[in-house]
Parts: C-alpha cells; structure tokens; sequence
C-alpha cells in the first residue's frame, strides 16, 4: 500500500515538474527567441500607420489657367483589428454611413493585413464626421483622413479629354501591384486622368501615431520616421480654355464632334464631343442609379466622338480620290466632267446633290461646287486599289497615335474587306461610286479627318496629334516638354497637294463654293464640306478646312450628326471658332 502511495506521488512529482519545464520552455521561446516577431505583433495594437495622401497634379491649358484643382474632403478608415472587435460597432457605423453592414465587412474582408486601414468611404460631410467624434468611444479603430478631390474652376466640360477617378479594383491592383497601390486608393480610370495616371499620382507619405485600448490618438510619434507625400506632376496640355469654352458653346445641345489643330506641330487646341456630361458627376463617388442613367443614355455622353466614333465622312473625302487621280495621271486636273445631275452606271442612276447638275466641271471646280458626278466618273477610271493606297497614305484605317486610351482606326474598304463581306465577285461597281463620295463602308473618325486637313495644309507633312504639351515637377521645378513626332506622306508631289488645296479655297471663297459660310474678313480659309447620308435618320454635317492658305496654323474637323447639309450646319461653326482664334491672334499682334 505505501509502495503504491509512493509510486502516485512520484508520478504527479514527475508531472508537476514536467509542466513547469514546458512553461519555462515557452516563456524563454516567448520572451527571448521570439520576442522581435510578438514585439512587432503588440506594437501594432499601440501604434497605428496612418498613409498621407498625395497631392494630385494639377492640370493647365496652354496658357497657364487652371483647368483641374484639387479640394479637400474627408473620408473614413478603419482598424480591422480593432474595429471587428464588437459587432455594435459595425452596426453603429453603417447606421452612421448610411451602409449595410455587410457592404462595410466586404470592403475590410478586401484587404490581407488586419492592422493596416481600409478605407470605409469616401467625401463624407461635416454632419457625418460629426456623428463619428460624437460616437468616439463606441467606435474603436474609426478615424477620419484628409484626401483631396477634383474641381474644375475653368468652366470647361470636356469629360472625355480629362475623364476621372475611381477606387482600384482588385484587377487593376494586381497589376499594378508593384507601383505602392493599395485597396481603396484613387485612380484614372478614363481621359487624361488615366493616360498619365503615373505623372498626375505623385507618393503617400507615412506617419506614425500612438493609440489607446479603444483606438483613439494620443500623439504622433516622432521618433519613427515621417515620409511627407510627394505631390504628383503638374500637367500643361495644349488646348487653349477660350478656344475650348467656344467650341463648347457652339455645340452645346447638338450631337457630334469638333477637333481643332495646330498643324505647326499637331498639338489640339479644343476637342469636343456632345452630349457630354458635368465633370464634377465623378469627382465624388457615383451612385449605381447614376452611373445606369449615364450608360443607358440614348446620347451616348460617355463616348468621345472625336477620336472613338466612327461616320461616313461624305464628300470632305472626295479630296482623298482627288489627291489620288492627279498624282497617278489617271486624272487631268484641266478636263472637264459634263454634270446632268446624275451618273448612269447599268440599269441604276446616281445622283447629285444638285438636282439640275453642274454642267462642265473641272477638278478644282468640282471640289469647290462638290459635283457627285465628276468624281462617280472619276472613280471608276482611278479605280479601288489606287483609292485605297492613297487612302492608307494619309493615314485612313490607322490610329493618329492621339495620347487618349480608346482611339477608333475606322474602316478602309480594300478588295479584300469587300470580298470577305460580299464574297467574290459578289460586289459592283456601284459599291466604288459609293466610296468616292465618302458614303458605303468607309468609316472615319472626326480627329482622323482633322489630321487630314493638317496633312494637306502642310503639303504633306503630319503630326501626331496630342493633348500634353508638357508636365512639370512642383518641388523641384523641372519640366519635361512632350516630344513632337512627325511623318511626311510619301508618295505625293507639291504639285498635286497645290491643286487640291486650291479646290478648297474656292469652297470658301468662291462664287459657288459650298462652303462660303466659313468665310472670314482677312484670312484665306480652306475647306471641305461634307453631308453624309446616314441610314437610321438625317444626314450628317462635316465640314474640314485649315487657314491661311499658305504655311496654315489652324486645322480643324466639325461634324454635326442629324443636322443636314455640311456647308449650312458645320461650315458656320467654323466660321465663328476662326473668327475666334484670329481675332485673338490679331489682338496679340498689336500690343
């Protein structure tokens, strides 16, 4: 019996001891090799990082008038360590937000770390910050930061050339996940604010503060390093805001599209797309109801129709197979074209715009009263390879290389597109006679058509087409000016692109140009119109031109869709944005 007693006393000696070598074991593991790792772990409930939010670039026409400004605005974060420790508190929250408390727990299930902030939402209002300080202490890990968002103080729309901001999604942070992005942080999502998202973002900064058990600030602690943001590159485009404002105007409450051009180097001095919509729609967050009402828009104001729709361009194309004629041989620019108001070809009739015809036409006349029936005859002698070549020449069925995400190539009907759409031999002639005057299956965009008035002011030589002119550092004060590419077309002399250039200064100036309502006191303007059917209602109004005549410094593109005749819609508009632009520029001249 003592025996047994002895070996039961041994037994729990034996335990006893055991359990305190392992708790030594642990304590030492705890207190001495880990003790970095669970350091780190209980200086995350003590200390909290708190990012510093980047000044965003700003943003400047030509001539220094702001365009984009930041504001500032207040949005809420949280501590997901300290925030998900009591579910009142995400029920307090969302009551205070105005969102379901699911909708919050998403957002904060989003980000890995759950020491690092999540930001809840985004431009709350005074009264709301105020409910969050009145609720402090039943809201641990809840604080409040200073971010800034967009403001436009020129009065300038032009949503499709800035475009706007909105939170990463998870797609857009895998791939940029090496740039120092994070969940909930802004970005370009369209426009400028996307294609130079990497100038306008600038880098957060850190601080370090101090927090007691229920997540409020006691002092930020100095002896951690503080990294200041670096604000983001300030942007100067090329559009002139008066020009812009102008442009906007004489378009507001139409459909369509205006490009304007300096042919000098190709910078964009206003480009408008209608119906557009407020900028300022997205410079707070946008509600689902919104953003449905803005896609289910019969007008389409999220589409830029300057650079991504595509149209029939009319007779402004007539220029192309002009061009194309006369530097082949297979036109005699001095030959003359009897018009009768329509052009038999088999059994079917193709008519002019002018009911009664022309009469005898040559080139630069035919161009100047834009004759259907010189060019259907002139057509089928260049023939469609000849057309196409020269087509490609200026750059038709190819992107201008437009520093905008997004930017249609149009449609260059060759044989080969014909075939595949007709089948062999399933096509006609008719088809050519259709694509000499700008009608068929040839598809343009407005810009593409403003840089083929560039082109053929310049006798041949083109830019690419761009909105940044340069983009600047505000610390530092270093400038980096956008480099200017040009590209001669090969292939055309002089002499051809003098011929079709004085076809259209008598669009304007002459006694029966369709054009002369573009016409303008003291300078030589040339031009183009156009009036393109359109199978799903009116026709639409183009008009292209340049000016002055010789070494130009304007090139610009108005279409109107829906609205008729080119020369009676688009050709005033001109007429008003050159009255616009020389008048200033004379303004200049005499101080």
């Amino acid at each position: 019996m003592n025996e047994r007693l002895s070996n039961i006393k041994l037994f729990y000696r034996i335990l006893t001891i055991s359990i305190f070598v392992i708790l030594a074991i642990r304590f030492a593991q705890l207190q001495l090799f880990n003790w970095d790792q669970y350091f780190r772990e209980s200086e995350k409930n003590r200390i909290r990082e708190v990012i510093l939010e980047s000044p965003r670039g700003m943003v400047y026409d030509r001539n220094g008038e702001i365009l984009i400004d930041n504001r500032p605005a207040y949005s809420v974060s949280v501590v997901p360590y300290e925030f998900l420790q009591a579910d009142s508190s995400v029920t307090l929250l969302s009551s205070i937000l105005d969102q379901s408390p699911n909708a919050i727990k998403s957002k904060i299930n989003k980000e890995a770390s759950r020491f690092r902030p999540v930001k809840i939402k985004r431009q709350i209002s005074f009264a709301t910050l105020s409910h969050i300080e009145e609720f402090r202490l039943d809201l641990p890990g809840v604080f409040y930061s200073i971010e800034s968002k967009r403001f436009y103080p020129a009065g300038i729309r032009a949503p499709h050339l800035f475009g706007y901001l909105g939170e990463i999604d998870s797609k857009e942070l895998k791939y940029r996940k090496d740039s120092g992005y994070r969940m909930g942080d802004l970005i370009g999502k369209k426009g400028l604010e996307l294609q130079y998202e990497k100038y306008l973002r600038g880098e957060p900064g850190v601080k370090y503060v101090e927090v007691d058990a229920l997540g409020r600030e006691i002092r930020v602690l100095e002896e951690l390093s503080t990294e200041s943001p670096t604000p983001g590159e300030n942007l100067y485009l090329t559009l002139d805001a008066n020009l812009q404002r102008h442009l906007e105007g004489a378009m507001d409450g139409k459909r369509g599209a205006a490009v304007v051009l300096d042919p000098r180097n190709g910078e964009i001095l206003a480009m408008v797309s209608k119906p557009d919509y407020d900028p300022k729609t997205f410079s707070k967050p946008i509600t689902t109801k919104l953003w449905k009402k803005l896609v289910n828009n019969e007008g389409k104001p999220l589409y830029n129709r300057a650079c991504q729709s595509v149209y029939p361009p009319g007779s402004t194309f007539k220029l192309v197979l002009a061009a194309a004629g006369v530097e082949t041989g297979l036109i005699n620019p001095q030959e003359k074209i009897l018009c009768r108001g329509a052009y038999r070809l088999g059994r079917r009739l193709f008519r002019c715009w002018k009911e009664g015809g022309h009469g005898d036409v040559n080139l630069t006349e035919a161009i100047e009263q834009s004759c259907n029936v010189y060019f259907f005859t002139r057509s089928l002698e260049v023939g469609l390879e000849n057309w196409c070549e020269f087509a490609k020449l200026f750059r038709f069925g190819k992107l201008t290389g437009l520093d905008l995400p997004n930017e249609s190539t149009g449609t260059v009907p060759d044989s080969h597109y014909l075939d595949r759409k007709f089948g062999k031999k399933g096509w006609t002639r008719g088809l050519i006679l259709n694509l000499s005057v700008g009608q068929g299956d040839l598809l343009a965009t407005p810009l593409q058509m403003a840089y083929l008035a560039m082109i053929l002011g310049n006798e041949g030589l083109g830019f690419r087409p761009h909105l940044l002119k340069k983009h600047v550092d505000p610390t530092t004060g270093v400038e980096v000016v956008q480099e200017v590419k040009s590209r001669r077309v090969q292939g055309i002399s002089s002499k051809t692109f003098r011929l079709v250039k004085l076809g259209m200064y008598m669009v304007v100036n002459g006694q029966r140009g369709t054009g002369r309502a573009a016409w303008i006191p003291k300078v030589k303007v040339c031009g183009k119109t156009g009036t393109a059917q359109n199978p799903h209602g009116e026709d639409h109004a183009w008009f292209i031109g340049f000016a002055p005549q010789e070494n130009p410094e304007i090139a610009f593109c108005i279409m109107v869709e829906n609205a008729g005749s080119g020369g009676a819609i688009a050709a005033p508009i001109a007429r008003g944005m050159l009255s616009k632009y020389f008048d200033k520029r004379q303004k200049f001249a005499l101080k």
